[in-house]
């Protein structure tokens, strides 16, 4: 369907988009990281768990486990996450994916959100339009323009003077909805519309089949991607960067050797568990294997992140810049991904220079710790 096309690619495209790259201004990065007071700039934050609770005058840009977000944004919002609250006032667009998002606040224009559970308190409005995208999603709010949704469960108990385009696999309105202008929605089966809840527009239903994985696999991915990426950093900070800079320093020997890798692998392991004593050790291999993969793919999106910073002459040598990069790169890289041939081609071998670099990585500092030994 074109509509389901249209919201995911705005939640990709918006994230990367709108985010003024230009200009890196306030920035903190911490395990735990507390904001009080007044920000006169654009504030940039990553942590473990952030709480911010200012008044900033320009764009707020975070990233993180736990995002706490409150009192009054200026401008626009951009968040990425496991869990994030959002109350107060944002003057502008808020645009946020995550696992938990509970937004309870006024917004002055649109919202677009993706994640695994997304709610809209009764006391949430929206000054413009509002994209949700998630796993369950519960709108009790109030939407000044058109409301579009893609979940597999959706509940609308709020009210909406535009159009509203839902489809789920469960959809839901209850009493007290009120839709002032058409709702078109596809499911498989009929909605429960409460006898209570108002329709101003036509009422329309197109039958489809549903399928939750095909919907959301794309957005918890990239979720989880960002996840192991500010993992990775912290607790390999070196590591994470050193292999990264060899992609640039030496990229055809990093394709050569995550090849090499990518193809040898496996067969070793289907060898080792072909011997009765090495069964285990052919799926430890097999384990091992699935996470180098992982840890390789994450390395090429810090690679994407520090060659965009270099095009764009940014600095991103602190904690915060590099998580915010890596982070929208992320984003990017899921956008591009979604291009017929040319994404699977350009995954492929992001996947085979990071499994390359981390590889060659490693063992340059085996080596260089047994020197100094």
């Amino acid at each position: 369907m074109n509509s389901r096309k249209n919201i995911v690619s705005l939640l990709l495209l918006g994230l990367t988009l709108i985010i003024p790259l230009s200009t890196f201004a306030d920035m903190d990065a911490d395990d735990e990281l507390t904001k009080r007071g007044t920000v006169d700039d654009d504030y940039y934050a990553a942590g473990g768990e952030v709480d911010i609770e200012a008044e900033i005058a320009g764009d707020l840009v975070t990233a993180g486990g736990d995002l706490f977000i409150g009192r009054r944004i200026e401008g626009d919002v951009m968040a990425a996450g496991g869990i994030i609250k959002i109350r107060g006032e944002v003057k502008d667009d808020v645009r946020i994916a995550g696992g938990q998002l509970n937004i309870d606040a006024i917004i002055g224009d649109d919202l677009a959100a993706s994640g695994g559970s997304i709610k809209l308190s009764p006391g949430t409005s929206v000054g413009g339009e509002a994209w949700l995208a998630g796993g369950d999603v519960t709108m009790a709010g109030t939407i000044t323009k058109n409301l579009k949704i893609i979940a597999g469960n959706i509940r609308l108990s709020g009210t909406v003077h535009g159009d509203v385009e839902l489809e789920g696999g469960d959809i839901q309105i209850l009493e007290g909805a009120q839709i002032y202008g058409n709702l078109h929605y596809r499911s498989p089966g009929q909605a429960g519309i409460d006898p209570n809840a108002g329709i101003v527009g036509e009422l329309t239903h197109e039958v489809v089949e549903w399928d939750y994985s095909e919907h959301g696999f794309g957005i918890l991915f990239s979720l989880t991607l960002v996840a192991a990426a500010i993992l990775l950093f912290w607790l390999f900070p070196k590591f994470t960067v050193s292999s990264a800079s060899r992609i640039a320093s030496e990229p055809w020997k990093s394709l050569g050797v995550g090849t090499g890798l990518l193809l040898v692998t496996p067969v070793i392991a289907i060898i080792l568990m072909t011997i009765v004593l090495g069964v285990w050790i052919g799926l430890s291999v097999l384990a091992l294997y699935c996470v180098a993969l992982l840890l390789g793919f994450l390395i090429a999106c810090f690679f994407v992140a520090d060659r965009g910073a270099k095009l764009m002459k940014k600095d991103i040598h602190s904690t915060g810049s590099r998580l915010v990069s890596v982070t929208l790169a992320i984003i990017l890289i899921g956008f591009v991904s979604i291009i017929p041939v040319i994404g699977g081609l350009m995954l492929f071998a992001l996947l085979l220079l990071g499994l390359g670099a981390g590889a060659s990585q490693l063992r340059f500092v085996y080596r260089h710790s047994g020197d100094e030994n």
